[in-house]
């Protein structure tokens, strides 16, 4: 009987621990928490597993350009904290788009607050 074959060097990372799965057999168990692997390469495939973090993120950048930039500081937290859950695996590797999105937006917002707090307090301060 001819062995399963091997996960080469790869990106691929078990979906339920994080641990890197180069080298271990397709249709075997992840040797850190037992979790059958092909249920990470097949979350990988399909996507099936989207980071809620990343969606986030990017709502909170919208918002932070369009009606409160407090949002902003918020969704470049949230986007950091995103791109490291994706980054461990097991979330579909499109979610890093969104991520990136929300960062930038977030970052817009940011300057946007800072901005009009300045604008606040130097019309305080002429009062």
């Amino acid at each position: 009987m001819e062995a399963p074959p091997v996960i080469r060097e790869s990106p691929y990372r078990c979906i339920a621990c994080g641990y890197d799965l180069s080298g271990t057999a397709i249709g075997g168990q992840c040797p850190e928490c037992g979790r059958p692997i092909v249920d990470s390469l097949r979350s990988r495939e399909t996507g099936a597993a989207h980071s809620t973090l990343a969606t986030v993120s990017m709502i909170l950048g919208i918002l932070g350009i369009a009606l409160c930039p407090i949002c902003g500081p918020f969704a470049i937290l949230l986007s950091h904290m995103a791109r490291k859950e994706i980054s461990q695996g097991g979330y579909a590797t499109s979610n890093t788009g969104m991520a990136t999105a929300g960062f930038i937006m977030g970052i817009i917002g940011s300057v946007m607050l800072f901005f009009f707090g300045f604008l606040l307090l130097l019309d305080m301060t002429v009062w």
